[in-house]
């Protein structure tokens, strides 16, 4: 399944979920445990790895700034509460060196470990058990991250 993606020139296809917050001109870019992000810019590209069943997926959106430097707001969605999602927002100098980053970018480590260390009764077969999902998880979000960034990287290439 290729990922929903949306470059400026492309209206037909899906959007994702990653708002767009707007306040006197700025666009309002989530950080979790930090302050927003405030830019004057343009949405250039928008994409989702979103797929059924999938333990997490990223949202992203790349605006192209005034001052010339992209902005990069990266969603990861843990679950349909949504209430454990992780935002991340960073300015770049340059659109290579912001896909650079994401090229770079490892999904798989804002995925739960559901293990306690500190419960005694858990086995060695237990902890090996879980591991061996969260690797499985992590594998199937490393590939649905991939392929949504080398759609993004396609799409990006073939307007220039």
């Amino acid at each position: 399944m290729t990922p929903a993606l949306n470059l400026k020139s492309e209206n037909h296809l899906q959007r994702n979920d990653l708002r767009q917050e707007v306040c006197d001109g700025f666009v309002i870019l989530r950080q979790s445990g930090g302050r927003p992000l405030r830019i004057r810019g343009e949405l250039i590209a928008d994409c989702t790895s979103w797929m059924p069943l999938a333990p997490a997926w990223q949202e992203l959106k790349i605006y192209s700034c005034m001052n010339g430097q992209v902005a990069l707001a990266l969603r990861t969605c843990r679950g349909e509460k949504r209430d454990g999602d992780v935002f991340r927002a960073q300015i770049f100098l340059s659109l290579e060196e912001a896909l650079l980053w994401l090229q770079e970018f490892n999904p798989a480590t804002d995925l739960f470990a559901d293990l306690d260390a500190s419960d005694r009764r858990a086995t060695a077969t237990d902890i090996a058990l879980r591991a061996a999902a969260l690797r499985q998880r992590a594998d199937w979000v490393e590939l649905l991250y991939s392929s949504m960034i080398g759609e993004l990287l396609y799409r990006l290439d073939i307007n220039e």
